[in-house]
């Protein structure tokens, strides 16, 4: 791990894993200023374009090493870590499976799309033999590349899960999937299952690419064991009564979490409130994050976050926070314990400064 002060972010990342930090807190920031960090004048317009992963992999191996270079100088928690593979992109497990990618975005960031697949059973029936599907081989020969190249200067990411209602929505459409809940559920519950397995094979099939890398850049194996998992997802469900994920979301998702062993939930303050409830009920997570993100650049107040921490009980939890919020919050003893601080402050200094009175904080 490229970091000053190595030992100390492994063994409080461990313990915070551990739900051992309940009476204290974790401190990660992202820097605005970053010396590391050069701007290359690329093209900006929008339109079709080439997975970047595969169509420029040195400009995005160079970004991801002036980004995380400067967590050398920063005492904070922050494990460096990348995600060289997320132009990929969410539809590409529709590519996977033989759907018809399109790759869009501009000469810093690609994502992309891709048409339904399934209308029947026998459609789903018929996807599952994706093992050799040439989009496989595709990404392990990019996920490879970086690893080699990396070669343990950073944590590098797995691409999230696409499971449970994510996943009808994939395979079915967007609006065609929440009809189908209604419609023909049969087909909703058999696509969640059949995800179970097809996300845990994509994770391994990553986890075997990334494992020397990985074990090297996280400088400790139980670290490595608490740490090396994939991220979740309930995006789809925030648009749904909270009774849908319970009864058609929650033990798809438990049981993937249950193959994988662990992992973070990603999540958007968008439906939260209304779903911690159910997902507070996960057994096994590693982190759950606390999304703030609302409408229209609204955020989630931050008041909600003690409320939360009840609810979840002892999960470690993961939110962002201005440094305001953060400065009034040490000084009142107002921020909850067990929780990883994302803050984005100007420099390096600043960064060491309030990494520092995370550390002297307790609860």
């Amino acid at each position: 791990m490229q970091k000053n002060n190595c030992a100390e972010t492994v063994e409080r990342n461990k313990r915070f894993l551990k739900r051992q930090l309940m009476d204290g807190i974790l401190f990660k920031a992202s820097i605005q200023e970053n010396p590391y960090y050069i701007h290359e004048e690329r093209d900006a317009s929008w339109g079709d374009r080439e997975c970047l992963s595969l169509a420029d992999p040195a400009y995005v191996l160079k970004s991801c090493r002036q980004n995380t270079k400067i967590y050398q100088d920063v005492n904070d928690d922050t494990i460096p870590w990348a995600y060289p593979t997320c132009h990929f992109g969410e539809a590409f497990y529709s590519a996977i499976l033989g759907g018809e990618i399109q790759f869009v975005g501009n000469g810093y960031n690609t994502c992309s799309g891709a048409k339904p697949l399934v209308c029947t059973m026998e459609d789903l029936e018929n996807l599952k033999d994706y093992k050799n599907n040439r989009w496989v081989k595709v990404f392990s020969d990019s996920a490879k590349h970086f690893a080699k190249e990396t070669n343990g200067g950073f944590w590098l990411q797995y691409l999230i899960t696409i499971d449970a209602l994510n996943l009808a929505v994939e395979l079915l459409g967007s609006t065609e999937a929440y009809y189908m809940l209604y419609e023909d559920i049969e087909l909703v519950k058999s696509i969640m299952e059949f995800g179970i397995d097809f996300n845990n094979w994509f994770y391994l099939l990553q986890k075997g690419i990334y494992e020397k890398n990985n074990r090297i850049a996280l400088a400790d194996d139980e670290l490595y064991d608490l740490y090396d998992k994939t991220w979740y997802s309930i995006d789809a469900y925030d648009i749904c009564d909270p009774e849908m994920y319970k009864a058609f979301g929650m033990e798809y998702q438990q049981e993937l979490i249950n193959k994988v062993g662990g992992g973070m939930l990603h999540t958007h303050g968008t439906g939260l409130l209304r779903l911690l409830p159910h997902i507070s009920q996960l057994k096994g997570l590693g982190v759950m994050q606390i999304g703030r993100d609302l409408y229209s650049g609204e955020w989630l107040e931050f008041d909600h976050l003690a409320n939360i921490r009840k609810q979840t009980g002892d999960i470690p939890l993961s939110t962002h926070i201005s440094p305001q919020e953060f400065l009034d919050g040490v000084k009142n003893k107002t921020l909850p314990g067990g929780v990883e601080y994302n803050c984005s402050v100007r420099n390096i200094e600043e960064a060491n400064r309030f990494a520092y009175m995370a550390k002297e904080y307790k609860v």
